[in-house]
């Protein structure tokens, strides 16, 4: 429990919840598996390629952090990320194309470091955990296995269980002082399933 209010999941705001963006045709197909819970680097060889799919694109322009399926930050962010020296993190170069506008320095985000570590007593789980065949309602993190892991190996890591990405403190702090924009941070003892809708 006492590591449910030392990390926090990232979310969009309402600056880059306002539009949708999506990979474009072009885009290199090793980044179909930004998902993988291993390293894609030798699967990815060019650029991304991302487009407003949804949203006034006359008024688009990028924010630091956009949800697309997967995770797309600035170079701003990403120089943020690099100083921390994340295992298992890897960022991978995206063209975000609006009309004939293109901006370079964005990278996909790729968090393959990760851990077991849901606390099935005090999480909310529907349905069949034990296939992963589930959806998680609220979240509470397991104490006993973070504690095991040093804290330079889990500054950014993604729940084994569930595709969510998790952020320490030490981190956010780092980030909320760079002053990026497009994003928020719910706390993982006050996240649940509703709060994307908040």
């Amino acid at each position: 429990m006492k590591y449910d209010s030392q990390y926090y999941i990232l979310r969009e705001n309402h600056e880059s919840g306002a539009y949708m963006l999506e990979q474009a045709d072009g885009s290199d197909e090793g980044l179909e598996h930004l998902m993988s819970l291993r390293s894609i680097s030798k699967r990815v060889l060019g650029p991304g390629i991302v487009e407003v799919l949804d949203g006034d694109s006359s008024r688009f322009s990028p924010c630091d952090y956009h949800e697309t399926a997967e995770q797309l930050i600035s170079g701003k962010f990403r120089q943020v990320l690099l100083k921390f020296n994340l295992p298992g993190v890897d960022f991978y170069q995206t063209n975000i194309i609006n009309g004939n506008k293109v901006w370079s320095d964005y990278y996909y985000l790729h968090i393959w470091n990760s851990y077991k570590c849901i606390n099935l007593l005090r999480s909310e789980i529907d349905g069949n955990y034990k296939t992963y065949s589930f959806t998680l309602e609220s979240l509470s993190l397991d104490d006993k296995v973070l504690e095991e892991i040093p804290l330079a190996e889990r500054l950014v890591f993604r729940l084994e269980e569930k595709p969510k990405f998790l952020f320490h403190e030490t981190v956010v702090n780092a980030l909320r002082e760079a002053n990026l924009t497009g994003l928020k941070f719910l706390r993982v003892d006050e996240w649940s399933i509703g709060s994307a809708f908040e």
